[in-house]
This record gives structure tokens, sequence and C-alpha cells, in this order.
């Protein structure tokens, strides 16, 4: 109850204030379009370029998931995992609105049926009166054509692992009076593995051990979605999201090891780890306008609140001559929630000119019941492990003014000051609480330099999101790694800057390059811990990263190869801080350090048959603990193909086979005798595990 009532108290003030002025609310008549917002966030003028449905004939779209991802030089960017509500989200409107709570944005776009989308525009989000977006925004008109449906099944075959037939979705969509919905079923199914050599060898580079090893991962994510949208009079909306889901994993690893020398070991080891999750999450809002004093606004409520509940149990067990020798098994239960309520005042004294306050206050939770039990004498015995079993909460409220503001037909700024206080306790290490206030904020402009060319530049200080999970000791089993509880760990603090250059070359032809940096306070990372152990934590010098993304969009049309779009980008990056064991400057642990890709596709003109190839690349930084370096290596270049048909009894299917080059997935780790200060290195792993090729089908359609 005390947790409701300070949530609560978080936005009470603002819509207290609203009250006396609630009969002042202004109604405009009732708009004539079918499923448009009566007052969208966007006008025609301010487009930077729009895209009808004529623009997406030849992919043959049967959602408005498969438009958007054809829009050259846009890309989708989510709002699930985002610091509470916040400003902004995702960079996706509909009908000029913004999507409701923490919503999966492809997952809503794949909902929507393509016939009911009527114009997409592609907007500069500073332009918006939409605190936090910059960036590129799509905005998608929809209409509504009734009762209809989209539905998509994607069956996937990889050797030496079960077919998967079960990955799909289907969802349903109509209105009844002023009553919108989208009722959804999905399961997003998985079935992963790969197998090869792994060589152990000491310090002095000679071979010890072999193992020939298997691992494999499959998942079972069924769930339900409900989406209801409500329009009682003009310019007041109203939103309602419910999920439902469950997640159901089993990831094994063998291991059959050979001694090379007396330092080897000749077993057969089996790893088990499993899951059975559910989790669920309703979120709503609610916007009509409101006048205060001589401001005509509008003021949106919006609630959101999620559960979690994850048993996860791993065991690893030994064998030597078909007797088991050794074992360990960890269970885990883990419930965490998540409750936010927000509220937004914005009005508009003049056209050009708008303001916003927020309010916002979250309670999040995780609780931890913990065990670990070693084999002795072939029965599993309890054994302790310190901080496992913990429970960790965060109080937090934020305010915000923000404003935005058009100088001139070419430029428009956007500004936003804010602070946050966070209270965070974890009840296991002696009741401890902590209060921090951040101050977080940003100003972003977008300048017109032609018909054809935009700048953007973007400085913000963020405040970081914790994981609840660094707070408590586990283990990891596999790879015989335990981690200490930290009560010390806090939110990391970032300033980052954002320059960007978007052009575009006629219709379907764009080129986008983006230049950022930031420095970061309070790094979470693995630290050590006392005299001997380790924890994840904070770096207490500041660390810096740098990186250049740029993508382009080419189409055939302009060298008389009608049908071929051709997509290409890069990324490099760059960074350093203090190592926090060995006081060296490095790369922070696993960090990107560039990637490349390249796709063309080819929709032959009058048939229904399109081709294509993507090839894409990839490295990444090593990853450094306290008494271990680890490295991921995917060599590639990975690479695919398909050839889709799109009238196949009313349906569209695309056959992709992936991997044609056989990469593999390759792995190094160095383990040291003690912390890296103080040991040395002990031994190193290295393994190539090959996966095959993949074939997927995916057969779409809309009823």
């Amino acid at each position: 109850m005390r947790n409701s009532s300070w949530l609560a108290g978080c936005n009470l003030a603002l819509i207290l204030s609203c009250y006396p002025n609630i009969v002042k609310a202004q109604t405009a008549p009732e708009s004539n379009e079918v499923n448009v917002a009566a007052q969208s966030s966007i006008s025609t003028q301010d487009a930077k370029e729009s895209y009808t449905p004529q623009y997406f004939e030849t992919f043959a779209p049967a959602t408005a998931y498969d438009m958007v991802i054809r829009i050259p030089g846009f890309t989708l960017a989510g709002a699930n995992f985002g610091r509470g509500l916040g400003q902004g989200g995702a960079n996706v409107l509909i009908n000029g609105e913004r999507l409701t709570g923490k919503t999966d944005v492809g997952e809503q776009l794949s909902r929507i049926a393509a016939k009911n989308v009527v114009e997409i525009d592609i907007v500069d989000g500073a332009s918006l009166n939409i605190p936090g977006l910059s960036g590129q925004v799509a905005n998608i008109t929809t209409k509504s054509t009734g009762i209809s449906g989209t539905f998509e099944w994607t069956p996937e075959f990889r050797p030496r692992l079960e077919p998967n037939y079960l990955r799909g979705n289907v969802s349903l969509s109509g209105e009844t009076g002023n009553l919108t919905y989208t009722l959804g079923l999905r399961n997003n199914a998985f079935r992963q593995g790969n197998y090869g050599l792994e060589t152990l060898v000491d310090s002095n580079g000679t071979l010890f051990e072999t193992r020939d090893e298997i691992g494999r991962d499959y998942g079972e994510n069924p769930g339900a979605t409900v989406d209801l949208t409500w329009k009682p009079q003009a310019n007041h909306i109203a939103n309602l999201n419910f999920e439902i889901n469950q997640f159901t994993y089993d990831g094994r690893e063998s291991s059959r090891r050979d001694a090379i020398t007396p330092r080897g070991r000749d077993l057969v080891t089996y790893f088990k780890n499993s899951e059975d999750e559910w989790n669920m999450s309703i979120g709503g809002d609610y916007e009509f306008p409101l006048s205060i004093g001589s401001m005509d606004g509008k003021l949106k409520t919006i609630g959101y609140y999620r559960f979690e509940s994850s048993p996860t149990v791993s065991q690893f067990e030994a064998f030597e001559n078909d007797m088991r020798v050794f074992g360990d098994r960890f269970e885990r239960q883990a419930d965490e929630a998540e409750t936010i309520l927000r509220s937004e005042y914005s009005w508009s004294p003049k056209t050009g000119r708008d303001w916003q306050i927020g309010l916002e206050g979250a309670f999040n939770y995780l609780d931890i019941e913990a065990a670990l039990s070693e084999l002795e004498d072939g029965v599993y015995v309890a054994r302790n492990l310190t901080g496992a079993s913990d429970r960790v909460e965060e109080k937090r409220a934020e305010a915000t003014l923000t404003h935005s503001r058009k100088l001139s037909d070419t430029l428009d700024v956007q500004a936003s000051l804010g602070a946050e206080y966070s209270e965070i306790s974890q009840s296991g290490n002696d009741g401890v609480v902590r209060n921090f206030i951040r101050p977080k904020g940003f100003i972003s402009a977008s300048y017109k330099a032609g018909a054809n060319k935009l700048w953007r530049a973007k400085i913000e200080r963020q405040v970081g999101q914790l994981n609840f999970f660094d707070f408590i000791a586990s283990t990891d089993l596999n790879n015989k790694e335990t981690r200490d509880s930290n009560s010390a760990l806090k939110p990391s603090q970032t300033w980052r800057a954002e320059i960007a250059y978007e052009r575009s070359f006629g219709t379907g032809n764009q080129w986008n390059t983006t230049l950022d940096g930031t420095i970061i306070s309070d790094l979470v990372d693995r630290i050590p811990i006392g005299d001997s152990g380790n924890a994840i934590g904070n770096i207490d010098s500041p660390a810096y990263t740098y990186s250049l993304h740029s993508d382009i969009t080419l189409k055939g049309e302009n060298w008389d190869m009608k049908g071929v779009e051709l997509n290409a980008g890069f990324g490099l990056h760059f960074s350093h801080v203090d190592d926090p064991v060995e006081g060296f400057d490095r790369r922070l642990s696993g960090d990107s350090l560039w990637h490349w890709n390249a796709n063309i596709r080819h929709d032959i003109p009058k048939t229904d048959w399109a081709y294509g190839v993507n090839v894409s690349q990839e490295r990444n930084a090593r990853q450094y603990r306290v008494s271990t370096t680890q490295k991921y290596t995917f060599k590639g270049p990975f690479v695919s193909t398909f050839i889709e048909h799109k009238d196949v009894f009313g349906m569209r299917l695309n056959l992709q086979l992936s991997n044609l080059l056989k990469s593999s997935d390759d792995f190094e780790r160095e383990i040291y005798t003690d912390r890296r200060d103080i040991g040395v290195l002990n031994f190193t792993e290295s393994r190539k595990r090959e996966f095959g090729m993949l074939l997927r089908a995916n057969l779409s359609g809309t009823f």
C-alpha cells in the first residue's frame, strides 16, 4: 500500500493542479476520418518524405512492419529497455500518437494489415512536439477496413537440430463504435545449436586436453496480446494494452574430454540449463484537452505494470568410466516487477512553440531465492552461496520540463531539463538503503540545408538502467565462475553528443551518416571486491566511446535496372577505459569494434518473383573479468540468399538459406591462477563450433 501511495504522489500534484479547470476542457467537432487521430502530431509540410502504399506494391507487404523496414535509411528503434517510460520512446507514431508503454514496436506493427495503411511520413523528431524524440521518426497513418487479420508462419531447419515448426503469429483487428481492437497470438520458438572441438593449452602453449562438444538451445515463447483504443469524443483517446507470455527454455551441452598429458582428464560431462518463466504486462493511457488559465493544452496520464516469474535450474555433472564423479546444481526462483505512473501536460502558446511538463514515479523490485548443492556420495548436499538469496527495490521519481521551438522554416530546436531521485535498497545486506539525485536533459536541433539535405545534432545527459540481477550473487556452473553480491552498485551517468547528416537523392535513394561520442561516469563492469572477490560494480575512472555509422540505399531505376535495390552500411567503434584490475587502458568489455553489411534485392518486373543476397560481418572486443578474459568471434562473413513468390494462393512465400560459407562460432577464454593483477595465466580454452546452414521458410498473408 505504501508503495502505491508513493507512486501516486509523484503524479498527484500535476493532476490536482488541473482539476479546477477540467470543466473548461474544450471539445472540437467530430472528425469524419475513420480511425485517424483528430489532432495529429504531424502536418504534411513537416514530413521529410512521404510514402504511399503504391511505393511498397513491388514488395507485396502483408503488414505495416513489412512496409516500414523497406523505407530507405530508416531503422526501427524500440523503447523496451529504457529507464521507466521517460520521454520519446519508439521512433514510430500511429496516427500521430506514440505507442503505449513499453510496447515491442516490431510486433505491434506486425499486427497492422498493410491494406489499412494510408501513408507513412518520415520526419525529424526535433520538429515534433514530442519530448525526447530525435532522428528519423515514422508516422503511420491508418484507416479502418472492417475486420482484418494478418498471419505468419516461419518454420526453420538446421543440421543436428529438431525442426522448428511452431514459430509464427496471427492477429485480428476491427472496431465497434468508438472502440478499436487488435487481438494477437504468437510463438517465438527457436532452435539453436553448434558443435566442434575445444582445446586446452597451458601457459607454455602445451596442449593437455581436447574436448569434443555439442551444444543446443531450444525455446518456446507463446503469448497473447490485446490492444484497445477508445475515442469517446474528438480529441479524447484512451489506449489499453495487455500481454501474457510463457517462456520455456532447455539448454544442454555435452563434452567428451580426452587427456593429452597427465594434466588433462578423461571425462564425459553434461551441462543442463532450464527455465520455465511466465510474464505479463498491462499498460494504458488517457489523453484529453485541458485548459489551465490561459493555456489550452492536453493532459496525458500513463500507467504500466509488468510481472515476471522465472524459476531456473542449472546442473553440471561429470562421468569417469561411466561413473558419476562430481556434480553441482544451482536452483533459483526470481520474481520481478515494474510499476510506473506518468503524467504529461502539453500546451502550445503559439504556432511553432510547444511546452511539456512531465512527472513520473516508479517502483521496481527483484526477489530471488537461490540454492546451491554439490554431489556427495551420490546425493546432492546443500552448500552455502552468500548473497544469492536477496531482494532489491528501487523507488524512483523524475520531473522534466521540455520546450520545442521552430526558429525558422529550416531550423527546429528542442530542449529538456529535468532531475531524477532514486532510492535503492537491498534487504540481504543489513538493509542497505541509498539515495541518488541525478540531473538529466538534452538539447537537439535539426537544420534543413536544402530540399533533400538535413543536419541533426543532439547533446544529452542520460542516467543508465540497472539490472537488478547484478546486485545479487550468482554462479556459472559450466565455467566454474562465482560472482559476489554488491550492494554499492549504482547507475551510470553519460554525456552523449551526436551529429548526423541525411541526404535524399530522389524517392528511394538515401544516404545517412552519424558521428557520436560519450563520456561515461560510473561505468558498470566486472570489478574486484575485497582481497579475492569479484562482482559487477562501477569503474571509478571515466570511460569514453566514439563511433561512426553510415548507410546508403540505392534504387536500380537510375541505372536502368528496374526492380533492383541495394542497401549497404558500416560502423566503426572506438572506446577506452582504465581496467579496474590491472589499471591499463583498454576497450570497453565486449564493445563492438566494427561491422558492415550489404544486401541486394531484385523484384523481377512484371512477375511475382524476387530474389536477393545479404552479406554481413562484425567484430567485438575482448571481455574482461576479474580472473578471466574471453572473446567471441564469428569470423564470417555471414552470407544468406533468398527467393520469394508474392502470390502463392494469395500469400507471400519466402525461402531463405543462410550461412552459405559455413562460418563458425569461435571462442577463446584465458583463465588465471588468481585475480589478473596478482595471478598468472593458468591455461587457455579455444574452441571452434560449426552450426551448418539454416533453411527458413516464411509464409505470410492477410485475411
